[in-house]
């Protein structure tokens, strides 16, 4: 037990006084400081044992490392200059003990100061290393004549990401020129220019050409040979931003993936050139099809003409998730080429059983300007994905939605010339009738403005489908929906006894359980309706109940029913809407274009003094008159 001074009486301290006459006042301070360092050390070890009765002191010591190292990794792959996992080793003396014996968590290496790099390399010992250079990163781009120390290591790296700035790529990566044999995952991102023509390429060859073990390959903004006989063993290759001189021709690549037997994931985001419209013919007549057996996930972001003749030449398995970006191009008119292929994409070839062909259970279709963006998945409801893209442009594209392992077989954006409705309309049918969707349960619409899709798109593309049970639209105007719910707007098919003819038109999505409507643009009165004209009909809230009362009369009624943010949707409509459907969601605002005092009703009163925009059923002349 250590002595300790009665310097407190009571709950005050007492004043300092000489603890021998002998001793000065130096000494007798350098006295009470061993005791304060003693009482520190005290109430460390106090702290200690208290630390070790928590729950997380109790874990095994290679538990509580793998935590470590998984922290680590994650970090090195966001940020920049010295990370936060090496904080680790400054919690508590245990969690020191176990940081400090652990190489592999000091392998995550980092150029920060000549001290740092050279604990870093001390404490991984032998352990390969994982390194990541930033020079975009102020301080790092100062220290930059560390990293000739990290090349010295080379025979140690096992993954190397380096993001550089144009101004020092090609010092830095001609200090790369030793054999690197256990090299696994090489990263190089050069500063983004304002034109992509300016893409370096640096003459050489990295690591001597000696990387046995590479498996990953990332290019951004960096031309690389891809001809080299080191990458046949690649696993994952991802080519992005390259520039218009250096970018590969469609014959070069194909032969450098001919030579990857193990691809399990290729990624080629603005990457290729733009090819002919007239070799798009000529490719799919002679091309010879590239076989990947081990694809897992593709994905092309590129014009539209270069991504169908990669689908051309693609032989693309049936498990394989493809992500698909086609930009647009002054020259490229015409879709079509394209839906052949997707159906291609969901075709068992001799070889594959027809078991492993995707079932789509789930469509959703986005739009965004001149973009239209659709996922295909299997999962049985919309789980809220949003398109591979919303961007508007072909080079400035963000963050993409991958989605990988989410149950979506397909994505596709494509950007049109113009974001008329009718091109919408001819692009989303065409897309929609190429992808098998027997089986699909759901169907999402999200559009920015508004645009109408005809009744001849919705039962041509979704009527026949039996098994649709829900249907969700946001933006969209629902004329051809509505139109499609009921027989005719307005004008069932009746025999002449005036009851519903059965079996004389097909009902629309028999299946169709619930009907979700956001933003919805109805009109504030439907002179159509009023006048028992379809031609006329501009689709009101009351032509909505038309349609699901004829549903309903069929046995084919709707359960649930959401109306928000919906355009002239009324107290009373919702309240005959409820006559008919089990569960009404509605939001209870009604939405107006406000309109000046003196414009004359528009809707008119029928004969028993009700105005015609109620609900009441419109009469229908019988057929015989």
């Amino acid at each position: 037990m250590v002595s300790i001074s009665p310097l407190f009486k009571g709950n005050s301290l007492a004043s300092p006084t000489l603890l021998a006459p002998n001793m000065t006042t130096t000494d007798t301070q350098e006295h009470l400081d061993d005791e304060i360092a003693a009482l520190t050390l005290m109430l460390c070890n106090l702290r200690t044992q208290r630390n070790a009765l928590s729950p997380i002191s109790r874990l095994p010591l290679e538990i509580l490392a793998s935590i470590f190292i998984h922290y680590a990794r994650s970090c090195q792959k966001t940020q920049r200059g010295i990370p936060d996992w090496v904080n680790v080793a400054r919690v508590c003396r245990h969690w020191r003990d176990v940081a400090l014996n652990c190489s592999t968590l000091w392998s995550f290496l980092f150029v920060s100061s000549k001290h740092c790099t050279d604990e870093l390399l001390a404490r991984s010992k032998r352990v390969p290393l994982k390194v990541r250079v930033d020079s975009e990163y102020p301080k790092q781009s100062r220290e930059l004549n560390l990293l000739e120390k990290v090349a010295l290591q080379a025979d140690r790296i096992q993954d190397l990401c380096l993001r550089l700035a144009r101004r020092e790529a090609e010092r830095i990566l001609s200090l790369l020129s030793s054999p690197a044999p256990l090299l696994e995952t090489l990263e190089i991102s050069l500063e983004r220019s304002n034109y992509l023509g300016e893409t370096s390429l640096v003459s050489g060859v990295l690591f001597d050409g000696h990387t046995p073990a590479l498996r990953k390959l990332e290019l951004i903004n960096y031309a690389f040979p891809l001809i080299s006989p080191t990458l046949r063993g690649l696993t994952s290759l991802r080519l992005r931003d390259l520039g218009t001189s250096f970018q590969p021709t469609l014959v070069s690549l194909k032969v450098a993936l001919s030579r990857m037997q193990d691809l399990a994931h290729l990624h080629l985001e603005n990457a290729l050139p733009s090819a002919r419209v007239d070799s798009i013919e000529e490719s799919l007549e002679n091309s010879e099809m590239l076989s990947f057996r081990k694809l897992s996930r593709l994905s092309i972001v590129a014009p539209f003409t270069t991504v169908v003749l990669l689908l051309s030449c693609f032989d693309i398995p049936l498990k394989t998730e493809v992500r698909l970006r086609c930009c647009f191009e002054a020259h490229a008119k015409d879709h079509t080429p394209i839906y052949p292929l997707l159906a291609k994409r969901f075709i068992a070839s001799n070889d594959q059983a027809f078991s492993l062909v995707p079932i789509i259970r789930t469509s959703f279709v986005e739009t965004a300007s001149a973009t239209v963006g659709f996922i295909f998945s299997t999962a049985e409801r919309d789980s809220g994905r949003r398109a591979y893209s919303a961007s508007t442009t072909s080079y400035d594209l963000g963050q993409l939605n991958e989605d990988w392992d989410c149950n979506i077989p397909l994505k596709i954006d494509v950007v049109l010339r113009t974001s008329l409705s009718k091109d919408r309309e001819d692009l989303v049918g065409g897309v929609c009738r190429s992808v098998p969707l027997a089986n699909l349960q759901g169907a999402h619409f999200s559009f920015d403005s508004g645009t109408a899709l005809s009744s001849g798109f919705w039962t041509q593309t979704f009527g026949h489908l039996q098994e649709l049970r829900h249907i969700k639209l946001s933006g969209v105007n629902v004329h051809g929906l509505v139109r499609s719910l009921s027989f005719t707007p307005h004008h069932p098919p009746r025999s002449k006894s005036g009851n519903l003819e059965s079996g004389s038109v097909q009902t629309f999505a028999p299946a169709l359980e619930e009907l979700e409507l956001y933003g919805v643009p109805f009109s504030k009165a439907c002179y159509g309706r009023s006048q028992n004209n379809s031609n006329n009909c501009s689709c009101s809230a009351p032509c909505l109940y038309d349609a699901l009362s004829n549903r309903q009369a069929e046995g084919r009624g709707v359960q649930r029913l959401v109306l928000a943010e919906c355009m002239y949707v009324r107290d009373h409509d919702v309240e005959g809407l409820r006559e008919l459907v089990t569960d009404v969601d509605w939001d209870g605002v009604t939405r107006t274009i406000p309109s000046s005092e003196s414009e004359e009703d528009e809707v008119e009163d029928s004969d028993d003094g009700r105005p015609r925009g109620s609900w009441a059923r419109v009469n229908v002349f019988s057929l015989d008159g």
